[in-house]
């Protein structure tokens, strides 16, 4: 009777440990998937490469750390509620061009430039809190004319300055032929972030 009553305390001690062996492992699985996730889409911090990049000027451009690439003043134009910003044409071209959106009692300063992947960028060419409209690219990073605040030209990430949190606000835009067009909707609610 003594052994039956110890068979039996066994066998249930044992399924208890079993249990708690269960639940230690699918704990320590479930933490790791957590981690694991976070890992791979969580970290929200880190910047776009090629933010809304619709266009691609086919090859790769690295600015040198000697030259100041100002910006080149082109027209920009509305067309079936489009604002054409400029064309890949002139941006392969010149690399680096500012323009304006005027419509809808709405003035807004933009930009287009090829980044270091050879993608092309269209963006307000706007730093909120210094209210600089104008930028140079230098050694692969984007710097505001009035402020000298400098982000990475690829991710727009801050490097140095006052105004790092709010480079030049990217926008989607889409390539229809050789135009590259922003819906004047997106420009007509566009609003400054400070």
């Amino acid at each position: 009777m003594n052994n039956q009553r110890e068979g039996k305390n066994q066998k249930f001690t044992q399924e208890k440990q079993n249990k708690a062996a269960l639940f230690s492992t699918v704990g320590i699985v479930a933490v790791i998937i957590v981690i694991a996730s976070y890992l791979a889409f969580g970290n929200s911090d880190k910047p776009n490469t090629s933010v809304n990049a619709a266009a691609n000027a086919g090859q790769k451009v690295n600015y040198s750390p000697n030259d100041k690439l100002e910006q080149t003043i082109v027209e920009s134009k509305v067309e079936n509620g489009k604002a054409i910003v400029a064309t890949l044409s002139t941006v392969k071209e010149k690399k680096f061009i500012w323009t304006e959106y005027k419509a809808n009692g709405k003035r807004i300063p933009l930009t287009a430039f090829i980044q270091p992947d050879g993608k092309v960028m269209v963006a307000v060419s706007f730093c909120e809190p210094c209210k600089g409209e104008t930028f140079h690219i230098t050694d692969n990073k984007l710097v505001c004319n009035v402020c000298g605040t400098v982000w990475d030209l690829q991710t727009l990430k801050g490097i140095s300055g006052g105004c790092q949190t709010y480079p030049p606000e990217a926008l989607t835009y889409s390539l229809n032929g050789d135009n590259l067009e922003v819906p004047q909707t997106v420009l007509d609610a566009w609003a400054p972030r400070v």
